[in-house]
């Protein structure tokens, strides 16, 4: 098993996240889209009944396997029928994940696996001017979003908004070139947040402008 000590100060976007959320311990969650360091799951684990994580990835997943104990970890995808039964879960995670597919069938594929009354959180790329030097905007991205979109889309889907936020700055195109220059020329692993004290601040507080948009919302 690997060192969990990555995982032990967790970033203000878990904590964030959390706080949307609001765990129990009778709620079952899942999470789609796993993260090289799963804090989420990590915090998750002991504060919720059940904790699934689904990636199409699975050498991604083998890897996050390393950090967590209880977490249900499944290869799957989110085009194509998911093994859950309906209205199972009590609240659904999908970070930065629906940029990247057909997002209006993603989500009329995830939704009946939601219980009614249930929480989705979600976050995306905010149509944020500084985005036009993110590389993956151009290589893995489908869309970025404006408030007005993401509010669109996953009404039609069936959800009342909660809450909206947006949040991150700069520090979030810094952090990814880091990233993409250790993984792709040094090949190291290196977290995701060498720059992140002001990035940080704007989970405190409710902004206007960012790179990144935060949605709580509820499913009618």
């Amino acid at each position: 098993m690997t060192s969990q000590k990555e995982v032990k100060d967790i970033s203000a976007r878990t904590n964030y996240i959390l706080s949307l959320l609001k765990p129990k311990k009778d709620m079952k969650i899942l999470n789609i889209g796993i993260s090289n360091i799963p804090e989420i799951e990590h915090e998750l684990e002991n504060k919720v009944s059940e904790v699934v994580t689904l990636d199409y990835d699975k050498k991604k997943l083998y890897e996050a396997s390393k950090y967590l104990k209880k977490t249900r970890l499944i290869e799957g995808d989110i085009h194509k029928p998911l093994p859950f039964k309906r209205e199972y879960f009590d609240a659904i995670i999908i970070l930065e994940v629906l940029e990247h597919v057909d997002d209006r069938k993603a989500l009329s594929i995830i939704m009946p696996h939601l219980k009614k009354g249930g929480t989705l959180i979600v976050s995306v790329p905010n149509m944020h001017p500084l985005h036009i030097i993110n590389p993956v905007l151009y290589f893995e991205h489908k869309r970025h979003y404006s408030n007005a979109k993401i509010t669109r889309r996953l009404e039609e889907a069936g959800l009342r908004l909660e809450d909206l936020n947006v949040v991150e700055n700069w520090t979030l195109l810094a952090n990814l070139y880091l990233h993409l220059f250790f993984k792709n020329i040094l090949r190291q692993k290196r977290p995701f947040a060498t720059f992140k004290k002001s990035a940080e601040r704007t989970y405190g507080q409710k902004n206007r402008h960012g790179l990144d948009i935060v949605v709580k919302a509820r499913k009618k």
